[in-house]
């Protein structure tokens, strides 16, 4: 709808702010559904420690000639754990993204939380996923880090916010 077109439909002349419909909403919640198909994608057997380090040691092994096996597993541990973090804390911004959906950039405590909701509700289901897929194992602290992955980015979203908001002001 049309500032004037709103102006028209309202009774007093004045032109109140068009609700933002699902027509609206839609395309920036298919990236949020994508990425965590993606997510999904990542939580099957091909993507299991035991079938990940078929192509992250040899990469470590290159990369570290000495490496010892203790030190292998414990990076390999690291990288699967980044990753988890790193999965999340991406979905945390896009849930963020599509709960603003072009509307004046500025932090609202409402959107942090239903992104950071979604995201940890969507970490326990694919946890719950993970228990019935071979090679795989529901694990808390997989949800655990992927809820401080999506945290961190509503975090790092704040500050943003706050620092732009202060930039403006300087102005």
């Amino acid at each position: 709808m049309s500032r004037q077109d709103a102006e028209r439909a309202h009774p007093t002349g004045t032109a109140s702010a068009p609700r933002r419909g699902w027509s609206e909403a839609w395309p920036y919640w298919a990236v949020v559904v994508a990425w965590m198909l993606v997510i999904s994608l990542l939580s099957t057997e091909p993507f299991s420690a035991t079938n990940t380090h078929r192509y992250i040691d040899p990469v470590l092994r290159y990369v570290f000639p000495t490496i010892t096996r203790g030190e292998l597993l414990f990076a390999h541990t690291v990288i699967r754990k980044t990753a988890h973090f790193v999965e999340f804390f991406i979905l945390g911004c896009l849930t963020y993204w599509a709960c603003r959906r072009g509307r004046a950039p500025r932090w609202r405590a409402a959107w942090m939380l239903q992104a950071l909701g979604l995201a940890i509700a969507y970490s326990v289901a694919d946890e719950v996923h993970q228990a019935f897929v071979p090679n795989r194992t529901f694990a808390l602290t997989d949800s655990g880090v992927d809820s401080l992955g999506a945290a961190a980015s509503q975090v790092l979203i704040y500050l943003r916010h706050g620092v732009l908001a202060r930039l403006a002001l300087q102005r």
